[in-house]
């Protein structure tokens, strides 16, 4: 009829222009979907499909299903389900995708609903964990409105010198009858300290004494002399790396991680910083509530207050400074290269690439290059780049210093104390430690929040870098962790190999290459090498054997001395 034609005009005119963004899963959900559905309780589950055996000769292949090992993450009972005849590639395919599809929209719809109903709150809001949990405190939590949102970059750029990531060490390479024990929700514990406030101010000393370091709080710059603990007590970054060194250096730390130093014998002169006053008790609701309804809780509820509660504090310590993303000349990506740190780089075609880079100037990258900072500041201003940047307003550089600081003194306190009594410290990471079982205090091992849970009883292991050891168990399963690559494709005698034979081995890992011009994607296992001698972070100690039996903190002194 006349009036369905013409209410078919008007919707198609209402309607013509509809906005659909694509915003990828993993940054809300960082698990993967098989274990996603199963959590959630959903009906449709992941399959199981060989992406190895896929070739470009091979797409219309039927026939006798793939041999196992072109499987990943299948036990041979589902294998065995699997049929074995009239195996059609192109009809598996579809339904791995339909099922994927299919599985995804369930939990993310789950998630949604849950959200909703527990926080009062959208996840379409979101494009982030770390932001809807943010979201979520500033709606329910964040009544007293002290955290310092600093939005200078001069500070930013100050305290920033004081943020320090994870520190993973080695201490001793290979053990026996020892203990992994790991601390419940470090981060959030260490978030329940006093924090920096709103009110911020400079001071400065003109004597040698320095400022007194008792009646500070915030981040200063200082001069530290160490005693030659076993462990180093402040990190340093140097070569891109994070080590703890003994000697005589300057730097920038939060006031509470200078105060713990000086009461473990270090000499430390505060030249200079910014004194915050002190807020209390600012994250102690949110985290005490989402850590209480974690430990109460199980399934899908549980991992989403788990990723609410540990995915909540790195949002404050962001960049100021929002990155850039375009796609540039072939001239303008070199210019760029030259003059920032650039974070992603894809070709797109012969002369156009896509970027993301930070907007800045990096005097650093400029001196690399051979170019006058000066000049290119000078060229930058007259593009009035440098004054339109794009700042995110809700990042807390200085929240997010200080509660890194808390958390490296809560375990180096308890490394302190295994070793004062004695004991031996094998392996650490940021909130894990392994050490011998005869000064292991089953007084630590709680459900708590701050406490230690029990990682593993081991019978023996063997530590080669960072976040990469073979721990074999008393009930004679083999942990293997490699950073970067497939875990079972190592095995316990290469780890032997390459702690005992100082050999290098190989491992397996997937190597994705992307092709933007043909719209492809290939996935394809490829051969490392593992280096044995890769640890570098503290000075090895070898027996008269050669074999490497301990380590000690590197010798680092950036004070020069004049006459």
């Amino acid at each position: 009829s006349k009036g369905e034609c013409n209410r078919s005009q008007n919707d198609e005119t209402k309607y013509r222009y509809i906005k659909i963004s694509f915003v990828d899963s993993l940054n809300l959900l960082n698990l993967s979907l098989e274990k996603l559905t199963k959590e959630f309780n959903i009906e449709i589950q992941k399959g199981k499909f060989p992406h190895t055996f896929v070739n470009k000769n091979n797409l219309n292949y039927i026939g006798n299903k793939p041999d196992f090992n072109f499987y990943e993450n299948i036990s041979i009972e589902e294998y065995n389900s699997i049929s074995q005849n009239n195996w059609d590639l192109k009809s598996e395919c579809l339904n791995y995708l339909n099922k994927d599809i299919k599985g995804l929209f369930e939990v993310m719809n789950e998630f949604s609903r849950l959200l909703y109903i527990h926080f009062n709150i959208q996840m379409t809001e979101s494009l982030t964990i770390t932001r809807l949990a943010l979201n979520i405190f500033k709606k329910n939590y964040y009544l007293n409105q002290s955290i310092p949102f600093i939005n200078k970059i001069y500070l930013f750029n100050f305290i920033k010198e004081a943020y320090f990531g994870g520190i993973t060490e080695i201490y001793k390479p290979y053990g026996r009858d020892l203990i992994y024990i790991d601390i419940n929700s470090l981060y959030p514990y260490a978030a329940l300290n006093p924090m920096p406030g709103t009110d911020c101010y400079f001071i400065e000393s003109f004597d040698d004494k320095g400022l007194d370091i008792e009646n500070l709080f915030g981040f200063f710059y200082a001069k530290v002399k160490t005693n030659n603990l076993y462990i180093g007590l402040l990190p340093v970054h140097k070569d891109n790396r994070l080590i703890c060194p003994n000697g005589e250096f300057y730097g920038i730390w939060s006031s509470e991680e200078l105060k713990f130093a000086k009461s473990n014998g270090y000499e430390i002169t505060v030249i200079k910083g910014y004194q915050f006053n002190k807020a209390y008790g600012i994250f102690n609701d949110y985290i005490n509530e989402l850590f209480n309804l974690k430990k109460n809780s199980n399934g899908f509820l549980k991992l989403i207050y788990k990723s609410l509660l540990n995915n909540f504090l790195g949002r404050f310590g962001l960049n100021l400074i929002k990155p850039i993303t375009q796609t540039v000349s072939k001239e303008r990506r070199d210019y760029i290269f030259s003059t920032r740190n650039v974070h992603s780089h894809t070709i797109l075609n012969e002369n156009n690439f896509l970027i993301t880079y930070t907007p800045t100037i990096s005097k650093e990258i400029c001196l690399q290059h051979g170019l006058d900072i000066i000049k290119v500041l000078e060229k930058e201003s007259k593009l009035n780049i440098e004054n339109n940047l794009d700042l995110f307003k809700d990042v807390s550089i200085a929240t997010a210093a200080m509660i890194t600081s808390y958390a490296r003194i809560y375990i180096n306190k308890f490394k302190l104390d295994i070793l004062n009594k004695g004991g031996s410290i094998y392996y650490s990471d940021t909130d894990s430690l392994v050490l011998d079982k005869q000064h292991f205090d089953p007084n630590w091992i709680g459900d708590n929040i701050g406490q230690f849970k029990l990682e593993y009883n081991i019978k023996e292991a063997y530590f080669i870098s960072n976040k990469t050891y073979c721990l074999i168990l008393n009930n004679n399963e083999t942990i293997i962790k490699t950073k970067g690559v497939i875990n079972n494709s190592l095995t316990t005698d290469q780890f032997k190999s390459m702690y005992l034979n100082k050999k290098n081995t190989t491992a397996t890992k997937f190597n994705t290459i992307s092709n933007f011009e043909k719209a492809s994607v290939i996935i394809e296992k490829k051969e490392v090498v593992l280096n044995y001698d890769s640890y570098t972070k503290r000075e090895k100690i070898f027996n008269n054997q050669g074999i490497w039996i301990n380590t000690k903190p590197l010798i680092y002194n950036n004070i020069t001395t004049t006459k």
